[in-house]
């Protein structure tokens, strides 16, 4: 019994493994459809679809490689060590034809050639001129490239030209924004000036206000020492008042102490005026 080519593994994977991977991609379908619809029994059919695809790339990764034919054996060229033999060209054997009158065709050609008398000179003229002939073509290709060289020329000169006034543009461009550049730095320079004299003009005004800030120092100072001696001097005009007041109720009193006095040197008086009067009678 003759044993089968590829045994166990290629009946696998020839013939069942194909199968498996048609009847696994339905289940793994339908497992989906059951997730995408929300279906009853969806995460179970979703589960077992993933399994068995999980399954069939893992029985996949044991599939032994796919042999190539050896087309070698068919076209002998494509081996990398072949060699091509060169055929070689085929001598006939069969003898020329001969005329009726037994000459050969190169015998007529010959008798030809003397009837229209065209001798080796005739033909190494003929040589030459066709030489002549290959030297002007050669003469005339040359030309032609001196031509298109010369058109070639005469587009860079075209561009060199365009290209020339290009760069004037742009030197007149460059030419403008260089003066007013020198413009610029003429105002930059005026500005610069500007702000020296505005520097000056604060540092004047900065000056003057230091002045007039010990000025308005020096005038609070001397009114704080204004106001203090009014404070002294009303403080002093406050003792005077009660030295006054004082004064005015000893004034008081001595006023009261005289009329007093002057009550009893009047009961005095008239004490002693009434004593004298009957002497006098």
């Amino acid at each position: 019994m003759s044993k089968k080519k590829g045994g166990l593994a290629e009946l696998v994977y020839k013939t069942i493994m194909p199968k498996v991977y048609g009847i696994g991609a339905a289940v793994v379908i339908i497992g989906a459809l059951f997730k995408l619809l929300h279906l009853k029994g969806a995460n179970e059919m979703l589960i077992l679809g993933l399994g068995t695809e999980a399954l069939i790339f893992f029985l996949s990764a044991f599939e032994p490689p796919h042999a190539e034919p050896d087309w070698a054996k068919v076209y002998p060229e494509l081996a990398e060590d072949y060699e091509g033999v060169a055929t070689a060209p085929r001598i006939s054997n069969k003898p020329v034809a001969n005329t009726g009158n037994g000459n050969s065709t190169s015998q007529q050609l010959d008798k030809m050639m003397e009837k229209a008398k065209i001798g080796p000179e005739l033909i190494e003229s003929l040589g030459k001129g066709m030489k002549s002939m290959a030297d002007s073509a050669s003469k005339m290709s040359n030309l032609a490239d001196a031509a298109a060289a010369t058109n070639d020329y005469a587009k860079n000169v075209k561009t060199a030209s365009q290209s020339l006034s290009d760069m004037n543009k742009s030197y007149a461009t460059t030419a403008q924004a260089m003066s007013s550049m020198a413009d610029a730095t003429k105002d930059s320079k005026e500005y610069h000036t500007q702000v020296q004299n505005v520097t000056k003009n604060l540092s004047a005004l900065n000056a003057v206000y230091e002045m007039e800030l010990k000025d308005a120092d020096s005038h609070v100072k001397a009114m704080n020492k204004f106001y203090t001696n009014m404070a002294g001097a009303l403080e002093g005009m406050t003792k005077a008042g009660e030295k006054t007041k004082t004064f005015a109720n000893e004034l008081d009193k001595l006023t009261t102490n005289l009329t007093s006095l002057n009550t009893v040197y009047g009961n005095m008086l008239t004490a002693m005026r009434g004593g004298s009067s009957p002497k006098q009678g």
